[in-house]
């Protein structure tokens, strides 16, 4: 990684003046469906399992329509924030949310209505992914986009550290329908209020945005983009998913389970502001490929039972790294003015293969006993995702 810059005086500008931008965007990513939504998924896994008798591939069956909504709405929602703009569809997605986790958390012993109504919840969600707000700051970022970008994805970090241990504590001792209470509680109140204060002063060059109508951007970089969300959602997503099952699996209690999945988050936190930091200073996929080594040592780790802290360190910094490293990547690769739309497009492709991967993951295990060949089939994956990335080449489009 050659050719070091320094940090601007554009780039410590833009984050002095922008900041109160970067921080709505955060809280509203991790209240939203790809922060809390998510990264609270594998603390119902146990909890439903005992309830109502279904195996772990259909509980985490949830993930594959919690991201298949994400992967239907996405690309419509990016294309109608580069015409209109993002606030009226957060404000409605903030007020939607958490009626539908409420409706969630009436679920029975049917597995058709937990899977619909987890598609409900994410359809409803539609305003809480970066689909929206990483639209918002790249707008309003250029030279320090990439550190605006990984702040801004703390949020979905500090939601991955603050749903286990505050959640996991909620379910274990009242169950796990009091935990979705709690879910829509927290969205409503960070949500709301988020919503209806942001969005105003975007800097956006709208006539040229309403002219061209925001389309999705089509070219061998983006398409290549594209694949590498669908095949990062798959693999990193099962194995965040399946991390405390894993552990119980070994013996490890369910409370001391989730505790070791919340070090998820907190290299999330870290990843997220450091490779961003590093996509200004660095050729950006370069810095992923290096990042993105980590979960195939998280991998080999889990494969041999050995530490499940630094395992799950390394698949926190490589969740830190994809949704930063997609929403970077489209702003170099394709037009500001088609952002939303072609951006819309790679996030609902990796939310579509997060849909797949956990319940992928739970049928290898449950095929299998043991989680061994998920385990090695997800490492040799990643290493061609590696490949992937190494070789897009050149930027289209530079800081201006």
């Amino acid at each position: 990684m050659s050719n070091l810059a320094p940090p601007s005086p554009s780039a410590r500008s833009e984050i002095a003046a922008g900041w109160p931008t970067v921080l709505a965007a955060a809280l509203a990513i991790g209240v939203g469906m790809m922060g809390v939504g998510f990264y609270s998924l594998g603390l119902f896994v146990t909890p439903l399992q005992a309830d109502f008798g279904w195996t772990r591939a259909e509980v985490s069956g949830a993930a594959t329509f919690q991201q298949l909504g994400i992967f239907l709405s996405a690309p419509v929602v990016g294309r109608l924030a580069d015409r209109f703009g993002n606030r009226t569809i957060a404000i409605a997605s903030y007020i939607a949310t958490p009626l539908a986790f409420l409706a969630l958390a009436e679920t029975g012993p049917s597995l058709t209505a937990w899977y619909a109504l987890w598609l409900l919840v994410s359809l409803a969600g539609c305003g809480t992914t970066p689909a929206i707000w990483a639209r918002v700051v790249s707008l309003r970022f250029d030279a320090g986009r990439g550190f605006a970008l990984g702040l801004m994805l703390t949020g979905s970090g500090i939601a991955a550290i603050l749903a286990p241990a505050l959640l996991g504590p909620v379910i274990a001792a009242q169950g796990w329908r009091t935990g979705l209470h709690a879910i829509a509680i927290v969205i409503a109140v960070i949500g709301i209020p988020v919503s209806l204060l942001t969005g105003r002063g975007e800097r956006i060059a709208a006539t040229d945005a309403r002219k061209r109508g925001g389309r999705m951007e089509i070219t061998r970089k983006t398409l290549q983009i594209a694949l590498i969300g669908f095949l990062l959602g798959v693999i990193v997503a099962a194995l965040i998913v399946h991390l405390v099952p894993m552990l119980v699996d070994r013996g490890v209690p369910p409370a001391q389970a989730a505790g070791v999945a919340a070090f998820i988050g907190i290299a999330v936190v870290f990843a997220r502001a450091f490779v961003g930091w590093l996509f200004d200073r660095f050729h950006a996929p370069r810095v992923a490929v290096l990042f993105l080594t980590s979960p195939v040592i998280a991998c080999v780790i889990l494969w041999l039972d050995g530490p499940a802290v630094p395992a799950a360190l390394l698949l926190g910094l490589a969740a830190g790294a994809e949704v930063d490293m997609l929403a970077y990547f489209t702003s170099r690769y394709a037009a500001l003015e088609n952002y939303g739309a072609t951006y819309g497009l790679i996030l609902g492709l990796f939310s579509l293969g997060a849909a797949f991967g956990p319940p992928l993951f739970g049928w290898m295990v449950d095929s299998t006993g043991n989680s061994d060949l998920a385990l090695a089939c997800s490492g040799v994956a990643l290493v061609g995702v590696l490949v992937l990335i190494a070789t897009l080449g050149a930027y289209k489009t530079s800081s201006r």
